[in-house]
């Protein structure tokens, strides 16, 4: 059993396709067909059952792909320390669920501050190596997760709108508002439906976007609402056309965290941590000793 015929197995088992898997390691589609039927005469098992749409590992596959996955972080780890030991350049895998709109501004001051790193950033926690994301409490955090921090969610409306010269805002108030929201943030979408539960209100989505600039530029252009996390407005201020008001009838927090998927801790991981602590800090320190228009709780 060589360590391609692995990584070609948990390739197809993951993609559940032997198509998909081969455009992933970027090989014919024959050659992973022929490694997957010698694995399958080695162990003299099934490792797949094949169906209309692909693959559906058997029993034997479920428990091949555990020991593959451990066999192949083994390898990445191993390679990751000998090129740390031999102080090459390291790379950083990081799963960004949350901080989408923030993760530029973190890579960039985690580059000028700590060296040169190579980063890959996805929104898969599969083969990662850190995992930021968010929770609506305290106890939704993982037990092996640690918190950075806590924000604010706040109500952002267009200057124009009916409530925007007050200092906050009930949620029953926007009973017939449009609502702006991201459509690639799973965790903040879970933050805002739980905010909705709690004011008790079914907000009409007519927009949904991909990003935080371009959610910001409908709002400005008086298309709807949105719920927004208040370390957002950093860059929204520099916005006259936009205002963040607090809600008042609803406990609207999140609480950010970071989790090690990797068993082996780079140099790179330790100190990109100690820098997201930093960075976050700094948050807390900004919002304490504001003096603008909008000081976030």
């Amino acid at each position: 059993m060589e360590l391609y015929q692995l990584k070609q197995f948990a390739a197809a088992a993951e993609q559940e396709n032997m198509t998909r898997a081969a455009e992933q390691l970027n090989i014919a589609q024959p050659a992973i067909s022929k490694t997957i039927h010698r694995l399958e005469g080695e162990l003299g098992v099934i490792l797949f059952e094949r169906t209309g749409k692909g693959l559906r590992r058997t029993e034997q596959g479920d428990i091949l792909l555990r020991y593959a996955r451990q066999i192949l972080q083994a390898e990445e780890d191993a390679r990751r320390e000998i090129a740390e030991s031999a102080q090459q350049a390291g790379s950083l895998r990081i799963c960004a669920l949350s901080l989408s709109e923030q993760i530029g501004e973190i890579l960039s001051g985690f580059t000028r501050s700590c060296g040169d790193i190579r980063f890959r950033v996805t929104t898969t926690p599969e083969q990662s190596d850190l995992l930021l994301d968010s929770a609506v409490s305290r106890e939704d955090i993982p037990a092996d997760a640690e918190l950075l921090g806590s924000e604010e969610i706040c109500l952002a409306v267009p200057a124009s709108h009916r409530l925007a010269e007050q200092d906050s805002v009930a949620l029953s108030e926007l009973t017939g508002d449009s609502f702006i929201v991201l459509r690639n943030s799973h965790s903040f979408r879970q933050v805002s439906e739980h905010i909705f539960r709690l004011a008790g209100l079914d907000p009409r989505i007519a927009i949904e976007c991909d990003s935080a600039a371009l959610q910001n530029r409908l709002i400005s252009l008086g298309m709807g609402v949105a719920l927004v996390a208040s370390n957002a407005w950093r860059h929204a201020e520099q916005n006259g056309d936009i205002r963040l008001l607090h809600i008042r009838d609803a406990d609207c927090r999140r609480y950010l965290y970071v989790r090690t998927l990797s068993r082996y801790q780079t140099r790179g991981m330790r100190d990109f941590k100690a820098y997201l602590r930093r960075f976050f800090a700094d948050i807390q320190d900004q919002a304490q000793t504001s003096s603008g228009t909008f000081s976030p709780s």
